[in-house]
């Protein structure tokens, strides 16, 4: 099911649904019942029947498509209705075999979120995605996964409050895939701390070489200049005015973001998303980006004397607040940008490790599963032997840390 019962409000009558559809124009101002609807977008083989159920809000309408709910402006939902006419059960598709074109307008970008069960990137447990065209929200997709093993961590059920009863019965992403992987052939994915959630996808997928090549970018790029303080999505929601109903849930956040994007281009006085791209040179990178492992290493010299803080305040209740952080191995970020998320978060960023280490974060990207540990690890472990409170961290738990 694509939209959660408890984000949208179901017609409270059918004449409550016709008068919708009228105003719309969606049905005839003299029709006495609704016309059949079709729905011919990204989560359809071809061209649908389809019918109103409900609204999120007064620019989203809810529809069902065959057991499936999704979310639409009913502007693109009326673009559709154009020379369409099928039977029911059926769909329509080109002599080559494929699905004909939606009618609607060109997607400007998609934007996901993630939910993870653990630590662990592999451990995808939901996915939220919001489709923008011409600077809005145009559809809308949400699913629980099953994870490997069905296996949770308890600090991440507070953070999301998603069970393992909830996804007993849930596809995994690997299921799933087949239904959604057009959300991101040839499209541009944007994600609130993006790194993490490509990473997810990534790593919960059987093999990386399913999916088919993207660009995508980030939204902490975005905000960098323009949300003043804290830019947690949160914040960025509370900063721009945009409703965040219920933050960690995927569905919600994938939302919250592609309007953050949304604003941002606005704030900058581009009228095109594409336009706010060039004007405003936000970097993209390409899921499939081949690393140089001669250049791999390069990010390891910081001057951590230079790493200054990019944010107006911090938030005094985070756990890297005024806490010693070193850092060790090779991560699949730059080091820089590592020691930087750390920092604006409030964090002493140190090179060595000692008593008075409060965490350390241990990069593998790129490691064989034999490799040796590093002698910052060593040196922590002893520590820890002799009972100093040092917790180590992946570079996944980190990255999940420093963006909630």
């Amino acid at each position: 099911m694509s939209v959660q019962p408890a984000s949208w409000q179901p017609f409270a009558s059918d004449e409550a649904r016709l008068e919708y559809l009228k105003d719309h124009k969606l049905t005839p101002k003299s029709a006495k019942a609704p016309k059949p609807l079709f729905y011919s977008g990204i989560d359809a083989e071809g061209t649908e029947l389809c019918t109103a159920e409900g609204v999120v809000d007064d620019c989203t309408l809810v529809i069902k498509v065959g057991e499936e709910y999704h979310c639409i402006h009913p502007d693109y939902l009326a673009e559709m209705q154009k020379g369409t006419s099928v039977r029911r059960g059926t769909s329509t598709r080109s002599a080559a075999g494929k699905s004909p074109k939606s009618k609607a307008t060109g997607i400007d970008f998609v934007a996901i979120d993630f939910e993870t069960a653990t630590g662990s990137y592999d451990s995808a447990c939901s996915l939220g995605i919001a489709v923008v065209r011409e600077m809005q929200v145009a559809e809308t997709w949400y699913h629980l996964i099953q994870p490997p093993m069905n296996r949770y961590e308890e600090g991440n059920v507070r953070v999301h409050g998603i069970t393992p009863a909830q996804t007993a019965g849930e596809q995994s992403l690997n299921a799933l895939w087949p239904e959604i992987s057009r959300y991101f052939d040839g499209n541009l994915i944007v994600a609130h701390n993006a790194r993490f959630d490509v990473s997810v996808l990534r790593k919960s997928l059987s093999t990386s070489e399913r999916i088919p090549n993207f660009k995508y970018a980030d939204t902490l790029t975005m905000v960098r200049n323009v949300v003043p303080g804290r830019h947690g999505l949160d914040a960025c929601c509370e900063y721009f005015g945009i409703v965040l109903k219920h933050h960690h849930n995927a569905l919600d956040d994938a939302l919250a973001c592609a309007n953050v994007a949304i604003c941002c281009a606005k704030a900058a006085g581009c009228d095109s998303f594409s336009a706010y791209l060039r004007q405003e040179r936000i970097s993209r990178t390409d899921f499939h980006r081949k690393d140089n492992r001669f250049n791999r290493y390069a990010h390891k010299a910081v001057k951590l004397s230079e790493v200054t803080a990019t944010v107006d305040q911090f938030d005094l209740t985070h756990p890297l607040y005024q806490k010693n952080v070193v850092f060790t191995g090779d991560l699949s970020i730059d080091r820089a940008d590592a020691v930087q998320l750390a920092v604006n978060r409030g964090a002493l960023v140190k090179s060595g490790v000692s008593g008075k280490t409060d965490f350390l974060v241990i990069g593998t990207h790129g490691q064989p599963e034999n490799a040796p540990m590093s002698s910052k690890e060593k040196r922590a472990r002893e520590l820890q032997q002799e009972g100093k409170e040092i917790r180590l961290l992946s570079e996944e738990e980190f990255l999940k840390l420093v963006s909630n």
